[in-house]
């Protein structure tokens, strides 16, 4: 199994960015380390990082042998029921949280589970499970306490050795999810991260028990960093530290978590039903949360392939909430009654055109250019999105720290286009390889919008390209490994935090799996971000990061192409939901929808 080369990233000026108004954000939970200084920001909740395919098939008939349910669910639940027809329609390749990396998995594993800490509705890091925290006087040391009295949903209780093995499995060399390397600064992990299995299988043992990260009793877990960490307690609320409960895991095999009555998690719900063939996945409020039950009774997302159905299925009452394909918005728009309904705001999330750079022809740089030169990104924004998201040249959006305005390569040119494409040595698309797009083909509406870059490249390079469906989660699966990441495909990430270390570092270093993935690698990028992630001035911090940024635009990694906006329709008796830019599938999905109410 391949690993990715464990490099030491001192991230000691995420300090500048995050401590102060984290823990100012905590009322007194967390203490700052001793000499520590830092710039106003917030932290900003997981978006879930990688963006998911768009759509999934539409739901069928519940009951099927494909459902499980939770010891006491009772299938569909009556009363105060928020319906949610799931923003990406795509159902989630896994629902393990020390495996999931797409958005559409984190949605779900966002209500069922908590971490230590979590992100309030202005995207602070505050108290979860728990209530406060202290670091030593350099950051080296944290230690979490856990609340009084906190038990998993079916009651049993969860305590500080419960986060340890979520630790020990996220950093597991057996079967590493993408944000392994996302501990890395704890103590020991580089060894467990970079172990051979089963070559060094032998080893593991001994380096689970030096790893720095203990459970000093029920209440109680400290961390020992490798180096100075003062942002750790924003690292502690994302969904690699939520405690799956061990046993189950264990029993369950490597499909656990596709049973319902496997998922005891912590959050203010537990997920009482997953239906795969019929496409929904139920969550009952969790009456053992220490903050008390959620205000709805139940939460149902139902995954729809075509979002011309969900619209329909919104219009009949039968969802409260959905997010309308971009066709469908000028006319929601114009529409007397869901123009009053349809709610609009800033996203979190850069869309592009991925390629994959190991295999021909777009291990070519050249052809890379010709193709970002051939992007139409206004008139595709304009008539295949509607206006639904913002074109652009760069990869951190704004509102970001390190937002590029200056960026100008590459925008629309046919001329430069064909250019790059004769000097690549395929003047007028001669000698290509065959080219396939590859699409989510759930949702029919992405069919006219393959079909419209098949077009765009046809006039602007005279290159064929060839549509090629694919069902949205096998999509998604092809997408987590280089042998079968598309030749060209829509991609993306959303923020984790408001850090260029979560924009660069996190996903275009050569050593994690994002990079791996599409093959990229620069070593001058590498060389870049490793000095960024090091540096305690703020001015040159945020100068190499430029530099790395700049550098990532002019290899194409990934061919820039819009910033995303937030759109839901909601029915008006839905209340008490709070927005944030991280709500890229479920609006209010960060604060775990627990105040949201159904007044009819």
């Amino acid at each position: 199994m391949k690993k990715p080369n464990q490099r030491n990233r001192l991230i000691f000026a995420l300090l500048l960015a995050l401590l102060l108004p984290i823990l100012a954000a905590c009322g007194g939970g967390g203490e700052t380390p001793a000499g520590s200084t830092g710039e106003q920001a917030t932290s900003a909740a997981p978006a879930g990082g990688e963006t998911a395919a768009t759509a999934e098939p539409a739901a069928t008939a519940a009951g099927s042998a494909d459902a499980t349910a939770a010891p006491g669910a009772g299938g569909g639940s009556a009363g105060n029921v928020l319906r949610v027809a799931a923003s990406t329609g795509t159902w989630p390749d896994t629902l393990d949280p020390q495996k999931a990396s797409f958005s559409n998995e984190i949605a779900v594993l966002q209500l069922n589970y908590e971490g230590l800490t979590r992100y309030d509705k202005d995207l602070k890091t505050v108290p979860a499970a728990a209530e406060k925290w202290e670091y030593n006087s350099d950051a080296t040391q944290v230690t979490f306490h856990l609340r009084d009295g906190l038990k998993y949903s079916d009651g049993s209780p969860l305590t500080a050795q419960d986060f340890v093995n979520a630790v020990y499995r996220t950093l597991d060399p057996h079967s590493p999810g993408d944000y392994q390397t996302s501990l890395f600064m704890i103590k020991g992990a580089d060894a467990i991260i970079n172990t051979e299995v089963p070559t060094d299988e032998a080893k593991l043992p001994d380096l689970q028990k030096a790893l720095g990260v203990k459970a000093t009793d029920d209440k109680t877990i400290t961390f020992d960093l490798a180096q100075p960490t003062p942002y750790f307690h924003t690292l502690a609320a994302i969904w690699v530290m939520y405690p799956a409960k061990q046993d189950l895991v264990s029993k369950g095999g490597e499909t656990w978590y596709e049973d319902a009555a496997n998922q005891i998690g912590n959050g203010p719900w537990q997920i009482s039903s997953i239906d795969k063939s019929g496409n929904k996945i139920e969550f009952k409020a969790n009456e053992n949360y220490w903050g008390g039950k959620p205000k709805l009774d139940a939460v149902e997302y139902t995954y729809i392939q075509d979002l011309t159905v969900a619209l329909q299925a919104y219009k009949n009452g039968e969802v409260d909430i959905m997010a309308p394909d971009p066709n469908d918005v000028p006319t929601i728009k114009s529409d007397a009654t869901l123009s009053k309904e349809y709610t609009e705001y800033a996203g979190a999330c850069t869309s592009t055109v991925s390629f994959n750079l190991s295999k021909p022809p777009f291990n070519n740089p050249k052809v890379r250019e010709a193709f970002a030169y051939g992007f139409d990104r206004d008139g595709y924004v304009r008539d295949a999105l509607k206006d639904t998201e913002i074109p652009t040249l760069t990869w951190i959006p704004p509102g970001y720290p390190g937002y590029d305005k200056a960026e100008n390569r590459f925008g629309y040119d046919p001329a430069k286009a064909k250019a790059a494409l004769a000097e690549a040595g395929f003047a007028d698309g001669k000698g290509l390889p065959e080219i396939k797009y590859t699409y989510n083909s759930n949702n029919p509406a992405n069919q006219a919008r393959a079909e419209y870059i098949v077009q765009m490249y046809q006039k602007s390079l005279g290159v064929t390209i060839v549509p090629d469906p694919v069902e949205g989660t096998t999509l998604t699966a092809m997408r987590k490994s280089n042998e079968t990441y598309p030749m060209i495909t829509t991609a993306g990430w959303c923020a984790d935090y408001p850090d260029q270390q979560d924009w660069l570092s996190i996903y275009w270093h050569s050593s994690t799996s994002f990079a791996r993935d599409t093959g990229y690698k620069n070593a001058d990028v590498d060389k870049l971000l490793e000095q960024a992630d090091v540096e305690t001035d703020a001015a040159k911090r945020t100068q190499l990061y430029d530099q790395a940024q700049k550098l990532v635009i002019a290899d194409v990694g990934e061919m820039m192409r819009s910033n995303t906006k937030n759109y839901y329709l909601i029915k008006p008796y839905v209340k008490g939901l709070e927005f944030t830019p991280q709500d890229s599938d479920v609006p209010g999905q960060q604060t775990g929808l627990f105040n949201v109410t159904i007044e009819k």
